[in-house]
């Protein structure tokens, strides 16, 4: 998030939030990494990828699979990440 490969408009994204003090969490992909921090009060979290088979195998430690987030009503969530394959 803050250098890493998550978002490239990361100063954008947190111009935003600052607008928005009641967002909590934000999701990206398709970087084919688990990445998760937390920045003044929100949850980013970047999930592998379910098409991760073809590399046969981990990309930079993330094992092909999903995230897996439940949200509930008072703005709480609980996240995992499922591997699918044992790679």
């Amino acid at each position: 998030m803050l250098g890493g490969d998550m978002h490239t408009d990361n100063a954008a994204i947190i111009k935003l939030f600052y607008q928005h003090p009641n967002v909590k969490l934000c999701l990206s992909g398709h970087i084919h990494l688990r990445e998760k921090l937390v920045y003044n009060n929100v949850t980013y979290i970047c999930n592998g990828a379910v098409s991760g088979a073809w590399w046969n195998g981990n990309r930079r430690e993330t094992t092909p699979g999903y995230g897996l987030i439940d949200l509930y009503n008072d703005g709480s969530f609980d996240e995992q990440y499922v591997a699918y394959l044992n790679a």
